[in-house]
Order: C-alpha cells, then structure tokens, then sequence
C-alpha cells in the first residue's frame, strides 16, 4: 500500500445521517476526519471518498484500586468511642471523650499535669505491613495506606518526645523505641517520619510544621518503600529495606506528658485501606 504523509486536513462533525462529503464534491483531504455529535464516533478518510471508524488503543496501564478489600474509616459520627474498634489508654486523672469545635468532629484525649503519664488509642485489630513482599506477582496486597488528621493539645515543647507516636506498630503503646514499627514521631521537638525494624532505623528529615494546628497526616507502604506526606507534601521515601519491618501492626496514636503540664492530641476523621495494582 502506499504511505500518504498528512500535510492538510479537514475536520467536519455532523449527525450520523449525515452524507460524509466525498472528493467527487469536496476538498477531501487524505487523514481528514468526521465526528458524529449523536453517536459520538470519529470517522477517518484514507482516500478522500471512504470513511472507517477512527479506533483509539490504549495501552496497558497498572491502576491501584481497593476493590473487595478490609478498609477502615472513622469519622466519630457516633459521637463515642467505637469499643469493638478501638483501645485507649488514658493515664492516671487524664481524660477522654467526643468533642466537636469549629465543625470538627473528633476525639480529645488529654493527660493530668502530671510528667510521664500516656494518653493513646490504638487498633484492636492488625494490618498487613510486608513491604518486601507488596509488589510480588503472587501477592493480593499492593500497596497499605493510613492517612488521619491530628492536631496536639499544648505546645510541642510539652510533649514528651519518647511516647508522642502516630503511625503503626507492631505493639498497643506510643512508645518510639518499640521495635517494628512505621511512624510520625518527635525528634528533639521537630517532627519526623521513621521506620523500625527491630534495632535498625531510617528516619526522614525534619518536617517543617506547626503542630498545634490540625494537619493531615498520610503514611505509605508499597513495594520496598515507606512514604510520610505531611499536608499534602511527600517526603522522600524510605527505602532501605534492612529498615521496614514486615510485621502485623495496630494503628497508634498517643503521647506522653514531658513535666507537671497537661498535653493532649485531638484525633480528627481516620481511613487505612489495602490497595492492589490490576
């Protein structure tokens, strides 16, 4: 056959009973082509006389869904603690409860002003954390993803850096130096992402935030690599593998009075889902 190379072409559109004009009674550029309105099809001349459906292929592309998959979402419309989902722990005369302020719905746990007392809730049930195996061709889970909003009670100068934890662990405690675990975390009173696998540890840098206010937080796991996002911002992913534990984790999220002042953390609208890639 031969090859036209395509300098000019026309583009008319019409209905689909409509007569496609032809080269016996119109300038009919080869390549020039026809849109339907009513049927939506594209119709292409090779010769300026015949007309073929103009056909679009796409080529593969890998999506993430979450089809048919354990998520969870907590948005406190009841207005309570949900027990079958989730533990507190609320040290000596600290408090717990629902609160909404400004449109916020969330949960408000506050410690006594009394140092090295813990407020934390975590996840009666535990997900699938296996980065070194998300990604196999023989594997359902792709890809695990928690994302909260949060904001701290009393400035972060309070707050005892060793317990203030939000992220997964593989035990019920806000503790930072729990082994396998994959989280937001306080470094010297500058906010940090770290993954733990029991000895070892990679964290992020330092992230830039003002903690008192509520901010949304995102932590994912896929193949060989852990991403902490903080409002929207990725931080450069965590990706020595001799750092991700491949463990069952709670979710967690806690903190600790550092001296004889009362801290808190307000836990906004939760989701985690698993994801796999078709």
């Amino acid at each position: 056959m031969a090859v036209t190379l395509l300098r000019v072409i026309k583009r008319w559109i019409g209905l689909s009973t409509d007569t496609k004009p032809v080269a016996a009674n119109f300038d009919v550029p080869v390549g020039s082509t026809f849109h339907e309105y009513d049927t939506k099809l594209t119709y292409i001349t090779h010769d300026g006389t015949n007309w073929v459906p103009y056909e679009y292929t796409l080529s593969t592309v890998n999506v993430a869904v979450s089809r048919d998959m354990p998520y969870l979402t907590e948005f406190w419309e009841t207005e309570s603690l949900v027990v079958a989902a989730w533990d507190t722990v609320i040290d000596g005369a600290g408090t717990e409860a629902f609160a909404t302020v400004g449109g916020y719905m969330y949960y408000d746990m506050d410690t006594d002003a009394v140092g090295d007392n813990d407020i934390f809730i975590n996840s009666k049930y535990r997900w699938i954390f296996i980065p070194s195996v998300f990604g196999d061709s023989n594997a359902i889970i792709q890809r695990l993803i928690l994302e909260w909003e949060a904001q701290i009670v009393t400035a972060v100068t309070a707050h005892d850096n060793t317990h203030f934890f939000m992220g997964f662990s593989s035990a019920k405690t806000n503790i930072i130096t729990q082994d396998d675990l994959a989280g937001f975390y306080l470094d010297s009173d500058d906010l940090k992402g770290k993954t733990d696998k029991a000895t070892s540890e990679e964290s992020t840098g330092v992230i830039t935030a003002t903690l008192t206010n509520w901010n949304k937080y995102r932590i994912t796991i896929e193949p060989a690599s852990v991403t902490f996002t903080f409002n929207g911002t990725d931080e450069p992913a965590l990706v020595d593998p001799n750092d991700q534990p491949d463990v069952a984790m709670y979710i967690v999220f806690g903190t600790r009075a550092e001296a004889g002042v009362a801290v808190g953390l307000n836990i906004g609208p939760i989701r985690c889902w698993y994801e796999e890639i078709i």
